[in-house]
């Protein structure tokens, strides 16, 4: 799995040579290996070090930013980026919010969230279909920025909780109940179960795996 992808020899980079591919392969294997990363075994999380390295390299700020120190590769690894951050700024939130790079994962949220209105705009009311499956992507959204929100308003109280472990500090329990009190409060009490008409199985496998991903970082 972490060679190959779905097919003999195929790596995210030789995806980008195949329109096919690119537009039907990129994206189950960008969310298949993202969710292996997630909540995969210890095993399973190891062989998605090709993601990372793909999503990684992607974000990386060239130094070569003229245009006269420009090279091919630079400009490549841009029209790359710009594909990426267009078509999965989501899924870039969520990569960067388990790598605990917040202030990329908050870029990308917002990101995603202009991405959807924009597209809802330009959809027609005619277009059943089309606004059913786009609403859908309200709920991981809006959990996925609700979560970073909360982190940003507990910083101080995450920053004494992290200080108690890593001093092991067993008699300060009054840190923990505050922060157990904040994240049932302020995150799980708010979190929604999904119907049964209108919630598609993937949004929901979206939103599951993210909750276990935002108490994991919690």
């Amino acid at each position: 799995m972490s060679k190959h992808i779905f097919i003999a020899n195929t790596t995210f980079d030789t995806l980008w040579s195949n329109a096919y591919q690119l537009n039907y392969l990129m994206p189950y294997a960008i969310r298949s290996k993202l969710k292996l990363l997630i909540s995969g075994s210890e095993q399973e999380q190891l062989e998605q070090e090709d993601l990372c390295q793909f999503f990684n390299s992607l974000s990386a700020i060239s130094n070569a930013s003229s245009l006269t120190t420009a090279t091919s590769n630079s400009e490549t690894t841009f029209v790359k980026r710009s594909y990426i951050e267009k078509q999965y700024p989501f899924e870039l939130a969520t990569f960067f919010l388990y790598q605990k790079d917040f202030d990329r994962s908050k870029y990308y949220i917002q990101y995603a969230k202009e991405q959807f209105l924009l597209h809802w705009s330009q959809l027609s009311r005619l277009n059943e279909y089309g606004r059913k499956t786009t609403i859908q992507l309200i709920q991981p959204y809006h959990e996925l920025d609700q979560f970073l929100v909360f982190l940003e308003h507990n910083l101080p109280l995450l920053k004494n909780l992290e200080n108690r472990y890593l001093t092991n500090n067993k008699n300060d329990i009054t840190t923990r109940d505050l922060f157990l009190e904040r994240i049932h409060k302020d995150l799980i009490s708010q979190w929604q179960l999904p119907d049964v008409i209108r919630s598609s199985i993937q949004t929901w496998d979206d939103v599951v795996t993210n909750r276990a991903l935002f108490l994991d970082v919690s």
